[in-house]
Parts: structure tokens; sequence; C-alpha cells
């Protein structure tokens, strides 16, 4: 028997054995493969390592008040899979999109799934191709992306996300003319040649109105000085890219302004209140005045619904529009909509900043105590919120540190299929109001990046609530005039 040693000699040899201890843990523990999945940020998965090989754990391992250091012995491992937290919603219950690992047979992994597919597609701007699978019956989304969080043949996998216009209802305008409807003949038309030949239209002129309309004032010309800014820019041969629902191309205020339609939900095009607001607040040229009336628009449309109903859109089909009016050479493009954070969708916004694209994205309207939404907070947009004539916030708005900046979204005239007129609210029609904004930033500067856009955006703002930026509004409310005499020469910038 080896005689007692003092342990004043020896003051660090219980630490040493709680090594030896949590050493022998590791070898009996089970290894990755059995382990528990632990939840990580926005529902992805993440597991617990040992540590890498020739890095000792810290003494005392077994302490568990001990505070880890970040970069430290015990790190998570990137899932493959983005599994939803059990509390989100906003997904098809029946799709995966996943992406195979090299060398990986498609129909082995489907078999192994219980799916069968939908479409396969090449995203250039994300830089994948996905798979789109439906599951059998009875299969839980949920548990087969866990299950490919751990599978070699899988490069990512996550759900179909859902996403939601950012639109808070519209009120039509009473007592005002509409002259006569044509949306039948209008409705035919699009449905049968859903996606138009491209092309640069002579110089859109104000197109006449059949019956003269009476319509209220738009309080968003005087608010932005757009009187003033379109005597410098109007977004002149601009390509603008709107990814929302249907867009009514015959309506008098953007007859003209649509060089370009696909239609990556059902080949149908049919046009649809919230699309056409959109497309109202960037293009307007009739009796409305909108943002850019010389821009040329872009529509993708990605959000299923009909006129009386609300649309929503899915992450497959947003991908394909985004790549799509990518290739139709778009300088700006408009996201309206919010809904959970999308890996995929996050990758394509990368490839949009790379290449030098200006994405803008509505804030979301879920009130001050949501959290965030996307892709209004993702890094690469610029995320607007709304304001009301009188520079207030619009009650609904989304808080937080992504917001770039505000501009007029309640109450704001606007047009809707049929010749139609009405108000509306919401981020949506902000962002779109920012969007054209930078159409007519882009025809002086046409170099503009998302950096530079930003910066032009913020630093000619009005700025509202606190001192200086806030979560409210961001930097402060957008002014057309203002922004447009930081890329002009001194000389030109006076109207």
């Amino acid at each position: 028997m080896l005689p007692a040693l003092p342990r004043h000699r020896f003051p660090r040899l219980r630490r040493v054995a709680g090594v030896g201890l949590f050493a022998l843990g590791l070898v009996l523990a089970p290894g990755p493969a059995s382990a528990q999945p632990a939840p990580g940020p926005q529902g992805e998965t993440t597991r617990r390592v040992a540590a890498p090989t020739g890095q000792q754990p810290p003494a005392g391992g077994l302490n568990r008040s001990m505070r880890v250091p970040p970069g430290a012995w015990m790190q998570p491992r990137q899932a493959r899979s983005l599994v939803p937290a059990p509390e989100e919603t906003r997904f098809v219950p029946d799709e995966v999109l996943f992406e195979l690992a090299p060398n990986a047979d498609a129909d082995t992994v489907l078999r192994r799934y219980g799916a069968t597919v939908i479409a396969r597609q090449r995203f250039e701007l994300a830089n994948v191709t996905i798979i789109r699978a439906k599951l059998e019956a009875g299969r839980d989304l949920r548990a087969v992306l866990t299950q490919m969080g751990d599978d070699d043949s899988i490069a990512g996998a996550q759900p179909n996300f859902l996403f939601d216009l950012q639109e808070d209802g519209s009120k039509p305008v009473s007592g005002v003319s509409t002259g006569p409807s044509t949306a039948s003949s209008d409705a035919r038309s699009q449905s049968t040649l859903p996606t138009l030949r491209l092309s640069d239209p002579t110089p859109v002129a104000r197109a006449p109105a059949t019956t003269r309309r009476v319509l209220p004032p738009q309080y968003v010309v005087g608010k932005l000085h757009l009187t003033e800014a379109h005597k410098l820019a109007q977004g002149r041969g601009v390509r603008v890219a709107l990814i929302d629902s249907g867009v009514d191309m015959e309506h008098p205020e953007l007859r003209g302004s649509v060089v370009g339609y696909l239609d990556a939900i059902d080949g149908q095009a049919t046009p649809h209140a919230h699309g056409t607001s959109m497309a109202t607040a960037i293009a307007a040229h009739g009796e409305l005045e909108g943002m850019a009336p010389a821009a040329r628009l872009l529509v993708g449309r990605a959000f299923g619904g009909t006129q009386a109903t609300s649309a929503n859109g899915k992450s497959f089909q947003i991908m394909t529009a985004l790549d799509w009016v990518v290739q139709q050479r778009a300088k700006i493009i408009n996201l309206s909509f919010a809904g959970p954070q999308d890996r995929l969708l996050s990758k394509a916004l990368v490839g949009a900043k790379e290449r030098g694209l200006i994405v803008v994205a509505a804030a979301g309207n879920n009130g001050p105590k949501s959290g965030p939404l996307y892709p209004g907070a993702d890094p690469n947009v610029i995320a607007v919120t709304a304001t009301d004539a009188d520079d207030k916030l619009f009650p609904d708005a989304n808080r937080g540190g992504y917001i770039a900046v505000a501009a007029p979204g309640v109450d704001v005239l606007t047009a809707e299929p049929e010749g139609r007129y009405a108000f509306t609210s919401g981020t949506s029609i902000a962002a779109a109001h920012v969007t054209g904004l930078v159409a007519m930033l882009v025809e002086k500067e046409p170099d503009l990046d998302l950096a530079g856009a930003r910066k032009i955006l913020a630093e000619s703002a009005v700025d509202l609530g606190p001192k200086g930026r806030d979560p409210l509004f961001g930097a402060g409310r957008v002014d057309a005039q203002a922004a447009l005499a930081r890329v002009l020469p001194v000389a030109t910038a006076q109207p």
C-alpha cells in the first residue's frame, strides 16, 4: 500500500482525478450516431462533440457550473439539416427540400425516407441543386429532417417554408369612378401567356384614362418630395424585380411597365391585389405617381391566391423566381413578404449581394412583440418599416436592430386589379416605396451596390423617434429629393 500523501503538497490532485473520470465517460459514451440532438438557433439541430485530437478538456470537467469560453474544447457541429422548432408551423408538412452529397444516389435516398420527387432544380444564386420531395402518408417531417442530419448522403435539408405577404388589408376608395373594366379579357390573355417576351419598349407615357377618376391626393408625393425628385430621375431603364403575387399588367397605372413575367405557381398569372399594389407603388404612371414611373418591372409570381383570398409563397417557388429575375438582368429586387429564417433563401441573398444586386424587404407586420422576420432580418437586404402621414410608426410593424429605414406605409392610395383603387397599409408597400427610390438612385449611379444604397438612404433620411438610429425607425424616414442629392453633382442637385 502506498503511504498517504499530504494534500497541501498536491492541491490539484482532485481535479486531475476529475479529468480521468471525464475521459472514461467519453470512452463509454455512445457515439455521435446515437447522441441526442441539442436545439440550436432558429430551430437548427446541433450536437456536442468531444475535444479535438490533441486538445484536452478543462480541469474539473464534471463541474456543471463552469463556464466554457467560445472556441473551447466543446464545439457544436454544423447541422446538415434545419429542423423546425416544435412551435414553428410555417412550412408545408409533407414536403422536404434537400441537396445530395457528391456521388449520392437520389433514388436510394428517396426510398430511404419514403419520398417521391416533385421537382429537381438548380438554383444558381444559392449555388445548390435542390430536390423537392413529397413524403408518404404517415411520415413526420421533423423526424425525417432529424435523420437526414446524420445521413452522409445528404448535403443539406430543410422544410419548404411558407411566407406571408405583409399587407394589413385594403380599403376601397369610395365614390371613385373606375370606368369600364377589362378584367375578364385581361385575365384570359394572361392565363394563356404566363411569361412575356422581354423587351425594352419606348419610355412609358401616361396612359389616358377612359373615365376621369377623382382620386384623393397622395400624401406620399409631398412627404417624399417626389415632384422635385422626378425632375432629376424616374428610374429610367432600371430593371426592378418584384417577387410577389400576380400583377394586373393592363391596369392603367401599369400599362407598359412590365417587361417580363414568370409564373412559378401554376402558369395562370392570375392578377392579385398585393402584387398590383406593390407594382403601383414602384412604377405607377397614370392618375397616380409612382416612385420610379420609368422603371422596367420584372414580375416573378411566387405567391398564389385568388382576388378574394390572401396569398402565401413557398421557399421553392420564391427561389425559382429569384433565379429568374437575376437571369433577366434585374438590378433591384423587392421582397414584400415575411416568414421564418430559411437557409436556402439566405444563401440566395448572399449570391445576390455578390452580384451587385440591391434587395429591399419588408420588416414585417407582426407587431412590437414579434421576433425577427425574414428575409427582412437578413443582413443582405435593406429592411423597411412603415410610417403614416404624420411620420408615426405603423402600430403592427416589427421592431428590431435590423430595420434600416422607414417609408410611408399607412393608408397609401394604390391600384388593384380590374381598374380599382384602394387604400392599403403595411410594411409591404413601405418597402416598395424604398425599392422605387433605389431605382431612381441607380439611374444616376448604375454601379450602386447594397452597401452604397444603404448608406445613401440612411444619411439622407429624416430622423424620427430617439436621436440617431433606433429599432423603431432605423435611420429614419426616407426622402427622395435628399437621397438623389447625394448621387448628383452639386450643380444639378437643385431642380
